[in-house]
């Protein structure tokens, strides 16, 4: 489960972070530095103007309420459509699956349900640029 990209601001954070302290520094001066320079720059300026798409975040939500009833968990009586609750409920799927796990092979249908799952999310969550890096 995707879970990485749930904090927006934490993700630019970490992208600028790492570009800034490691990247950069190992970059001689010239055109890619300056380069990288301007990157970081507008990292810094788009993080306090990027905002969930709420349809999208809707719909995470939604497959997220379905893959945990499909796994036993009692219905979210708090289901809202908010990065706050996604990550609480993912959170929650994840300790059922680890428990699952550590138990033996879990059930065919938790593994059907999970691949199920995660097949929709990595074309919802993840690049069409990290996909095509991906396996399969």
């Amino acid at each position: 489960m995707t879970v990485y990209s749930t904090d927006l601001t934490m993700l630019l954070s970490t992208i600028t972070d790492t570009l800034g302290l490691r990247v950069a520094p190992a970059l001689p001066d010239g055109p890619a530095r300056l380069e990288l320079a301007g990157v970081l720059e507008q990292l810094d300026n788009l993080a306090d103007r990027l905002a969930w798409d709420q349809t999208r975040l809707g719909q995470a939500c939604e497959r997220t309420e379905e893959l945990a009833g499909r796994l036993g968990l009692a219905p979210d009586p708090a289901l809202a459509a908010d990065v706050y609750t996604l990550r609480r409920r993912r959170r929650e799927v994840s300790e059922l699956l680890r428990t699952a796990y550590r138990e033996g092979v879990p059930d065919e249908s938790v593994v059907a349900s999970v691949l199920e799952f995660s097949e929709q999310d990595v074309q919802e969550q993840i690049s069409n640029g990290l996909r095509a890096g991906l396996p399969g």
